[in-house]
C-alpha cells in the first residue's frame, strides 16, 4: 500500500505546519534584548526618528531604552517602520530576516511533500489553537523565537498543550522538527511534559527535509500505528476522566461517615480486631475507589476497544533502553514505602505481606541467635500469617518465608514456574527475590519486637495482597498461582555494529554515527510461554542503517553475496528487520548465526549473518556464509559493571549457543 492510500485509510488528511517562521511581526525575544545592534541603534536615532516611533507607540516617549526593546509591541513598531526609518535598522534585523528565509525554505519543502502525499495543508505561526483543532498532523518547531532558549521551547510546549487540551481523546499525531541540535535531546522532554503518546510522536530535522525521505518514514510509522495511538489515547482520556469521577464518588460516600460513626466502627469492630482506625479507612478507600472505577462506562469501552490491539507492526522505541517496564512491576506488586507508615495492627510489630530485611548495621550471629532462624545478610523474610491472626497478636507465633534479594539482570528476569518476586524496591534499588518455599519458620512477637527495636530488622517493603496471597498459597497448599497480573518485559543495553563484507569477504564495518545511541534487548515469551530475547533499535538508528546499507555499491561485495544485497536494499526486508527487531535465540559467540529472509524468499532463505561478542568478526568469512552475508549484525555487551550480556543470557537459557547451520 503506498503511503497516500495509508494516510488516507487511516483518517490522517489535514496537516498543520506551526513555526513561528510564518509569523509576519518579530517578536523582543526573536530580535534579542541582548543584540549588539540595539546600543547602536538608539544612538543612530534623530529627533525625527523619535517622533515616528512615538506616533505608533506613545510609550516610546518615556520609557527607558533597554525596557523598550524587550518589549513585543515596540518591537513591532521598529519593524512597521522599517522602511521609513532606513538604514539604521538594518544589522537588528539581518539576523531575523536571514533565519525566516532559512526557515521558510524549509516550511516550504514541508508543506510541498505533505501536498504530493494527497493532505490538506495549512500553516500558522505562533496562534494557532483554532487550527489545531482540526488537523490530523502537526508539524511544529522545537523553539518559538530566534534565541531557541529555554524560554522559547516552554512556549512551544504551552501553546501546543493548550491546542490540546480540547481533544485529547482524538489528539492528532505530531512531528517536531527544528534545526537545532538539542532536538533529539529535548524530544523526550517535549513529548511528556505537553502529554502526547510516543507511538503518535515522531522527530525529524529541518534539514532532513531536503533530498530525503526522513519524513515520508516518519509519516508511514505514525501512519501504521494510528489506529492503535487513537485507542492508547481514548483509553488514558478516559481513565483520567473517570478517575476524577470515582474519587469524587468515593469521597462522597466516605464523607457521610460522621465522626460518631467511626467511633462506632471503632470501638465495635476496630479495637475488637486491633486494627488502627487510619489504615482501615485507607483499606477501604483503596477498594471503594476501585469498585468506583470499575463502574466507569467509559474506562470499560475504551479498555474493550484495547482488546483489538494489533501486535503485527510495533513502533520502534523512542530511546534504546529504559526501565520503565520493571518500575510498572514493582509498582503493581507492592505498597508505596509511604504507606508502610500506617501499622497493619494495633498491637502486632508487622502486617501481613511485610518484608523484613536485615540493616547494614546488624549483627546477623546475634540476630540468628535472637530470631533462632538460620539467616545471611542478602536474605528477607516475608510475613505470612493471615492478617486476622495478626491483629491483637491471635497466634503465638508468626510465619515467615525466607528469601533471596538479588540485583535484577537479564539472567533473573524470567517467566518460569518458580516462586519469585520479579521487581521490588530494597534500600531504593529495583532488585528481585528469589523465594525459599523449604525455607519457612516461625518466631515469636516477643522476638519479633526486640530485633525491630533493636534496628536489626527494619519492615522494608509490603506486598500487595494478591502477590502476597499468591506466596502464601504455595506455601500452605501448593495449589498454584491465585491469579496475578503477568509479568513485564525486561531491557538491558547493549552496543550494536553493522558491517558488510568486502570483494576479500573481510566484515567491513559502516559508518553510522546513530549507532552509538545503543539498542536494547527485551527479555519476554512467546504464545508457548518459552522466554525470548529480541535486540531493539531506535527508529533513528533504524533510519540510519538503512540510509547507510543504500550506498553500498554491489561491485564492492563478493559475487555470492550480491543477490542477498540486493533483496535488502529494493525489499522491506531489512526495514522489518531492524523495526520489528531480530530473534536472539540463535546468537552464538564463537561463530557467525544466519538470520532468516522476513518475506520467506526461496531463492534468498537468509538474508545476513549474527553473532554476539564474536572475536572473529575480522577476519575472512567462511564460503557458506558469504552468500547469506547481506547484512552483519555484531552485538557487544555493554562495558558498564554488572550490566548484563551475552553470558547472562546463555545461563538464563534465552540463547541457544550451540545450533548447527542448517
Amino acid at each position: 500500500m503506498s503511503l497516500h492510500d495509508l494516510l488516507s485509510e487511516n483518517g490522517i488528511r489535514r496537516a498543520l505546519i506551526v513555526d513561528d517562521a510564518c509569523d509576519s511581526v518579530p517578536t523582543a525575544n526573536d530580535i534579542d534584548p541582548s543584540n549588539d545592534a540595539w546600543p547602536i541603534f538608539n544612538d543612530d536615532l534623530e529627533e525625527e526618528h523619535r517622533k515616528k516611533i512615538s506616533d505608533y507607540y506613545p510609550s516610546a516617549a518615556y520609557r527607558r531604552f533597554d525596557e523598550l526593546i524587550a518589549d513585543d509591541e515596540y518591537v513591532a513598531t521598529i519593524w512597521k517602520l522599517r522602511d521609513e526609518l532606513g538604514a539604521i535598522c538594518e544589522t537588528i534585523f539581518a539576523s531575523y530576516i536571514g533565519d525566516q528565509e532559512s526557515d521558510q525554505k524549509y516550511i516550504e519543502l514541508a508543506e510541498s511533500k505533505l501536498k504530493k502525499l494527497g493532505l490538506e495543508c495549512d500553516k500558522s505561526g505562533r496562534d494557532f489553537n483554532d487550527l489545531a483543532q482540526t488537523a490530523d498532523l502537526i508539524l511544529i518547531d522545537l523553539f518559538f523565537d530566534k534565541t531557541q532558549d529555554d524560554h522559547s521551547l516552554r512556549e512551544s510546549k504551552r501553546k501546543l498543550r493548550q491546542a490540546l487540551d480540547s481533544r485529547r481523546e482524538t489528539p492528532p499525531l505530531v512531528i517536531l522538527m527544528s534545526r537545532s541540535h538539542r532536538l533529539e535531546l529535548k524530544r523526550e522532554e517535549f513529548r511528556d511534559d505537553v502529554g502526547l503518546l510516543d507511538s503518535a510522536f515522531r522527530i525529524i530535522k529541518k534539514s532532513d527535509l531536503e533530498n530525503t525521505d526522513y519524513l515520508e518514514r516518519q509519516l508511514k510509522r505514525l501512519a501504521e500505528n494510528a489506529l492503535d495511538s487513537q485507542r492508547l489515547a481514548s483509553f488514558f482520556f478516559n481513565l483520567e476522566k473517570g478517575m476524577h469521577e470515582a474519587t469524587s464518588r468515593t469521597l462522597g460516600l466516605l464523607r457521610r461517615l460522621r465522626l460518631s460513626d467511626i467511633g462506632q466502627i471503632q470501638q465495635l469492630l476496630l479495637d475488637v480486631e486491633g486494627e488502627p482506625t487510619g489504615s482501615y479507612l485507607v483499606d477501604i478507600f483503596d477498594r471503594v475507589l476501585q469498585h468506583e472505577i470499575e463502574r466507569d462506562s467509559g474506562i470499560i469501552n475504551s479498555a474493550v476497544e484495547l482488546n483489538q490491539f494489533s501486535a503485527v507492526s510495533h513502533p520502534s522505541p523512542y530511546v534504546a533502553g529504559s526501565p520503565e517496564l520493571q518500575e510498572l512491576v514493582e509498582r503493581l506488586l507492592t505498597q508505596n514505602t509511604e504507606r508502610l507508615k500506617l501499622p497493619g495492627a494495633l498491637d502486632s510489630p508487622v502486617a501481613f505481606g511485610d518484608i523484613l530485611k536485615i540493616t547494614e548495621d546488624a549483627e546477623i550471629d546475634s540476630l540468628k541467635t535472637a530470631l533462632l532462624v538460620d539467616l545471611t545478610t542478602e536474605n528477607v523474610l516475608l510475613i505470612l500469617t493471615p492478617a486476622c491472626d495478626l491483629q491483637r497478636c491471635g497466634v503465638p507465633r508468626v510465619l515467615l518465608l525466607v528469601g533471596t534479594a538479588n540485583p535484577l539482570s537479564v539472567k533473573d528476569w524470567s517467566y518460569n514456574d518458580d516462586t519469585r518476586t520479579p521487581a521490588i524496591r530494597l534500600n531504593n534499588e529495583l532488585k528481585w527475590i528469589k523465594w525459599n518455599l523449604k525455607h519457612i519458620d516461625t518466631v515469636s512477637y516477643e522476638q519479633l519486637q526486640r530485633v525491630i527495636e533493636a534496628g536489626d530488622l527494619v519492615v522494608a517493603a509490603r506486598l500487595r495482597e494478591a502477590h502476597a496471597l499468591e506466596l502464601q498459597q504455595q506455601v500452605l497448599s501448593g495449589l498454584g498461582r491465585v491469579g496475578t497480573i503477568a509479568a513485564l518485559p525486561a531491557t538491558f543495553p547493549v552496543r550494536v555494529e553493522i558491517y558488510y563484507p568486502n570483494i576479500d569477504t573481510v566484515p567491513t564495518k559502516l559508518d553510522v554515527p546513530a549507532l552509538e545511541e545503543g539498542a536494547v534487548c527485551f527479555v519476554g515469551r512467546d504464545q508457548g510461554g518459552k522466554s525470548i530475547l529480541r535486540l531493539i533499535m531506535t527508529d533513528h538508528c533504524c533510519d540510519s542503517v538503512i540510509d547507510a546499507y543504500a550506498t553500498i555499491r554491489k561491485e564492492h561485495v563478493p559475487g555470492p553475496t550480491k543477490p542477498a544485497l540486493h533483496h535488502l536494499q529494493t525489499s522491506e526486508d531489512l526495514r522489518r528487520m531492524l523495526t520489528e527487531g531480530i530473534d536472539l535465540k540463535d546468537a552464538k559467540k564463537d561463530k557467525w548465526s544466519f538470520i532468516q529472509s522476513y518475506t520467506q524468499n526461496r531463492q534468498i532463505p537468509q538474508i545476513g549473518l549474527i553473532a554476539w561478542n564474536f572475536d572473529g568478526y575480522s577476519v575472512a568469512l567462511d564460503r557458506k556464509e558469504v552468500p547469506k552475508a547481506g547484512i552483519i549484525v555484531l552485538i557487544k555487551d555493554q562495558i558498564q559493571q554488572d550490566t548484563p550480556g551475552f553470558d547472562s543470557a546463555v545461563r538464563s537459557g534465552l540463547i541457544e549457543s550451540h545450533t548447527d547451520f542448517e
